[in-house]
């Protein structure tokens, strides 16, 4: 039993960065009554977290790769644990929107290692049932964020549906320092500062036109120019990985052996 325990780890922290893009969706009328957000401020509750998400994921993998996949996973649950503590006690919906961003970076940090620390810790026929086992906790984990949103928001309170994170994330933090063995770390590896850089602005500028347009609809005077940002910041992260000495996404073609003549 005891070599499942990091499944186990890695489970919990999934299933608790998952469970959080809809289980605020029940809770949002409940929120708005309590903080007096309005409808764009209620929407960025969702959306700031979805929008931290995916701008920073690829970095904090490249990241990982650096420093090492368990103490990023380590630092995203403490990070996603604070945020959520911070949610729960939001006094206004600013504070809210901010600490759901946090989480966002907690989870990109989780979402970024995950795989890898699973990949490193089983071989074999156990690597297919971890992998499995992942998989099929992360696709329930949507489904039971709304109804378990619901019955926290109707029994007790919608800050309830944040702080049921904290014993989650107790719970993971210490089996993963105990589970996970150490974690090989590319220390000589430089940090591709420019990629980094560049495609966190074209992942939050084309994530913020996308919500913004699905917001106000695509002649919006504020979706266009960050879509726009968006796809010229693409084009220089392409460029930028194709020049550098380390790219933090290698070119696909780079290491692939020639064909024979």
């Amino acid at each position: 039993m005891r070599k499942w325990l990091p499944l186990l780890a890695a489970c919990l922290g999934s299933f608790m960065l998952l469970i959080d893009v809809t289980i605020v969706n029940v809770a949002l009328p409940d929120i708005a009554a309590d903080l007096g957000a309005g409808l764009s401020g209620l929407q960025w509750v969702i959306d700031g977290y979805a929008l931290a998400l995916a701008a920073l994921l690829l970095m904090l993998g490249a990241l990982a790769d650096r420093f090492g996949a368990k103490p990023t996973y380590l630092i995203g649950l403490a990070l996603f644990a604070a945020a959520s503590l911070g949610c729960g006690v939001a006094g206004s919906p600013s504070v809210l929107v901010a600490a759901r961003a946090a989480q966002g970076i907690g989870g990109a940090a989780m979402l970024a290692t995950t795989l890898s620390l699973l990949h490193a810790t089983y071989t074999g026929r156990d690597r297919g049932i971890a992998f499995s086992a992942w998989g099929a906790v992360s696709g329930a984990a949507a489904g039971v964020g709304v109804v378990l949103g619901g019955a926290l928001t109707d029994l007790l309170s919608w800050r309830w549906i944040f702080f049921v994170n904290l014993p989650i994330a107790a719970l993971a933090i210490a089996l993963s320092a105990i589970a996970f063995g150490p974690s090989p770390r590319r220390a000589d590896r430089r940090v591709d500062l420019a990629g980094m850089l560049s495609f966190t602005v074209a992942a939050t500028a084309v994530t913020y036109g996308i919500i913004r347009a699905g917001e106000h609809g695509w002649g919006d005077r504020g979706a266009a120019p960050a879509l726009i940002t968006g796809v010229v910041a693409l084009a220089a992260f392409v460029v930028v990985e194709s020049s550098s000495a380390a790219p933090m996404l290698p070119p696909c073609c780079a290491g692939r052996a020639s064909p024979p003549r």
